[in-house]
């Protein structure tokens, strides 16, 4: 009976469906399989430990033996005057030893290093060894002789610690061995007890395979939901970074053009020209920079109001002036197209509301520029009407329209009505954008109406509210003239302080120039200015802490305007809070830098020049500067054009003497030799016979105190730079008064 039994259960394991048992034998495969790969990666791992413990001994051994050839090649060398050869060669085994130092203090080889009993310390000894031999070597162009008596005794104390650290490794590297094959003798015995236990484990995964089918076909249908989900999230992704490159593309398309107009303009203006020409080339560079100007205007707003830093400031302001003054900025524009542009403002719309002037202008610029961008024929309409509760602009046009699919991402930023579009007219794709972005900021909305080949109407509806009518003050006319007005210019960079200087005395202005914090200070305490210009960015200390140290001198600095330059436009409540009264941003421009000469230096502030002590007020003339008999003694004798000359080369000789004597003065007190105190003299004596052949007295006579200073043994480094400072300033009065020299005498002979 038995038998029979055992013959009727034997067949039940046979009636398994075949792809079971198939799965099952796939299954102990695999699992062998494993087995074999952890072997392997057990092994590949063992080997590569043993590879890092190979190259960390290896390091360490060829440190030490670079250390000892470096010592040898020491002694050897001469120890007379070095060769620079042989000099360039140790500097270059020092270099290699330093590189293997490296080695050991990076990547993996540390981490081995810092497990090793001793050797981190060892290590940290060899490297604090190093430091002061990284002093003591160096080129023959840098140094001219090596101490060899102390680099021998720093390299036998270093080749003493690399010996030990040696031995510290190569003793680690015997116990591991040691360890490593009695690990090994245990891993074998855990090994076969692991065999066992999968071969029970590949029993129990048989048991439950179907479970897990009927389990996975499940979690099969859910990734592929999860899939096609994926798949929408990818393509929308793609998409993005399409519109983003788009626009890279774009913008560096819109970038190089008017660049290309400044880059060639300018060069054609080094090459002679005729006036008409000078002019025409002139007029495309300012409009080429007025159009980077404007794109990159576009791009900061839109960051800026991506990043929630958007602020509207909110005031009583007068719809027609501001409708009438967008109008007729474009008006010139349309008409040479053939296209009118007219405006309509509805008598019921309230004639002063409470708005942001300027983002209100910005917007209806925008829409009333797409709309002579886009329209070759026919006519343009300004339209603004109001409710009891908006007030909405329109803006239409009679150009190519726009399909419904362009007008779903219109206002999506970085978006164009079509590729052609983008290619025909150009655009960064942002102003709708921040169009939109400016009215939902203001609570309100921004749309349009329009039809393929019928023309556009868009539209910005904002909320309504009445403002009281504001007096306009008209500027003062004399308040334009800023002549025998002193400044203080406080820029690091070159190109921003001609630009500035350069306008500035345009408006009749005499510029005196800081470049960093601590010589506006300086500067400040010795020469009282009517108004202070203050770069943000300093190389030394901010704008805001110069502004800070100014206003707690007291006296005449508390009261001075000072205004902030800056390329940013978030800055103005952090310049008011440091104590300054205003701020212009850059590029600067001759009407902004007039608009705020007017604002702050009224009559009041422009007669204190009239208050100044009469020792300060006399600094601002040139007979206190300029010997007028010198100078028409040398106008006489060698004509206009070449005493033009002859002033600009001497500007130049003056900034390359002060840049010299800088250059002798940076260096620290201790390295301060003999040879340098006699550069000193040597280019102080030149300046002040250049000066005294050109008029410029009191340059003169600042240049003779500092070479007086100079040719004392007593006198100290920190009295040669004050002396220099005041170099420095007379040098920059000096250039002032000599421009303005010259404009009079052009004045006169005209």
């Amino acid at each position: 009976m038995f038998f029979n039994r055992a013959n009727v259960r034997s067949p039940r394991l046979l009636r398994y469906p075949r792809r079971l048992k198939l799965v099952a034998i796939i299954t102990v495969l695999l699992f062998a399989s494993a087995l074999v790969v952890a072997a392997l990666a057990s092994w590949r791992q063992d080997n590569l430990t043993q590879s890092l413990r190979e190259d960390t001994s290896w390091v360490a051994y060829k440190l030490d033996r670079d250390a000892v050839q470096l010592l040898n090649h020491l002694l050897s060398a001469s120890r007379a005057e070095m060769p620079p050869v042989v000099q360039n060669e140790l500097n270059m085994r020092f270099e290699l030893l330093y590189s293997r130092l490296m080695l050991l203090q990076e990547g993996e080889v540390n981490s081995l290093i810092t497990d090793i009993e001793g050797a981190r310390q060892l290590l940290t000894q060899i490297g604090q060894q190093m430091e002061p031999l990284d002093l003591l070597f160096a080129p023959h162009e840098v140094l001219d002789q090596l101490p060899i008596v102390l680099i021998e005794a720093e390299l036998e104390a270093l080749t003493q610690l690399t010996e030990r650290f040696v031995i510290t490794i190569n003793g680690y590297l015997a116990e591991s061995a040691t360890e490593e094959r009695r690990v090994l003798s245990a891993l074998y015995k855990l090994l076969m007890t692991l065999l066992v236990g999968m071969s029970l484990a590949v029993l129990l995964v048989i048991a439950f395979l179907i479970r897990e089918m009927r389990e996975s076909a499940t979690a099969r249908r859910r990734q592929e939901q999860l899939s096609q989900q994926l798949e929408v999230t990818a393509e929308q992704a793609q998409a993005a970074n399409h519109a983003k490159s788009d626009f890279l593309a774009m913008v560096s398309h819109e970038i190089r053009t008017p660049l290309n107009g400044v880059i060639g303009m300018s060069e054609l203006l080094s090459e002679p020209a005729s006036s008409a020409q000078v002019e025409d080339y002139a007029r495309t560079i300012h409009e080429s920079a007025n159009q980077l100007l404007t794109m990159i205007n576009e791009i900061l707003d839109f960051s800026k109001i991506e990043a929630g830093h958007l602020t509207l400031e909110a005031s009583p302001t007068e719809l027609r002036p501001l409708v009438d003054s967008v109008v007729a900025l474009f008006e010139p524009r349309s008409r040479a197209k053939g296209v009118a542009l007219s405006m309509y403002i509805d008598p019921l719309v309230p004639r002063w509301v409470m708005a942001d002037a300027g983002r209100l202008r910005q917007i209806l610029l925008n829409l009333v520029a797409n709309a002579t961008k886009f329209t070759d024929h026919g006519a343009i309409t300004v339209r603004v009407s109001s409710t009891v509760e908006h007030l909405l602009l329109e803006v239409s046009d009679t150009g190519c329209g726009i399909s419904e699919e362009q007008q779903t991402a219109l206002f999506e930023p970085f978006q164009q009505a079509g590729a052609s579009v983008a290619r025909r007219y150009g655009g960064t794709g942002l102003g709708l954008a921040i169009c939109k972005r400016l009215s939902e900021a203001m609570n309100g909305q921004l749309g349009v109406q329009s039809r393929l080949g019928q023309g556009s109407t868009f539209w910005c509806k904002l909320p309504l509210i009445k403002a009281m009518p504001v007096e306009a003050v008209p500027p003062n006319e004399q308040t334009r003239n800023f002549a025998g007005t002193s400044l203080l210019l406080v820029e690091d960079n070159a190109i921003n302080r001609k630009v500035a200087t350069g306008l500035l005395s345009r408006l009749g202005c005499e510029v005196v120039c800081a470049e960093n914090g601590q010589d506006a200070l300086d500067m400040a305490a010795s020469l009282p200015v009517h108004l202070i210009f203050m770069d943000i960015q300093l190389p030394d200390m901010d704008g805001l802490m110069v502004t800070r140290h100014l206003r707690e001198q007291g006296g005449w600095l508390a009261d001075v305007p000072i205004i902030a330059m800056t390329a940013g436009g978030n800055d103005r409540q952090r310049c008011l809070a440091a104590g300054m009264n205003d701020y212009i941003t850059k590029p600067l421009s001759l009407l902004a830098l007039g608009d705020v000469l007017a604002l702050h230096l009224s009559p009041s502030a422009l007669a204190r020049k009239t208050t100044l002590p009469a020792q300060e007020q006399g600094d601002t003339y040139e007979h206190n500067v300029l010997n007028a008999d010198t100078l028409t003694m040398l106008q006489e004798s060698l004509g206009d054009e070449h005493l033009i000359n002859l002033v600009a080369l001497y500007h130049q000789q003056i900034s390359d003497y002060v840049s010299q004597l800088s250059a002798y003065l940076a260096t620290p007190e201790a390295s301060f030799s003999e040879q340098a105190r006699q550069q000193v003299v040597r280019l102080a004596h030149q300046l002040r016979g250049e000066s005294l052949s050109m008029g410029a007295e009191a340059l003169a006579e600042k240049a003779k105190s500092l070479e007086v200073l100079a040719r004392e043994e007593g006198n100290t480094k920190s009295q040669l730079d004050e002396s220099l400072s005041v170099v420095r300033h007379t040098a920059a009065r000096t250039h002032g008064a000599l421009k303005r020299w010259r404009q009079r005498q052009s004045s006169t002979k005209g």
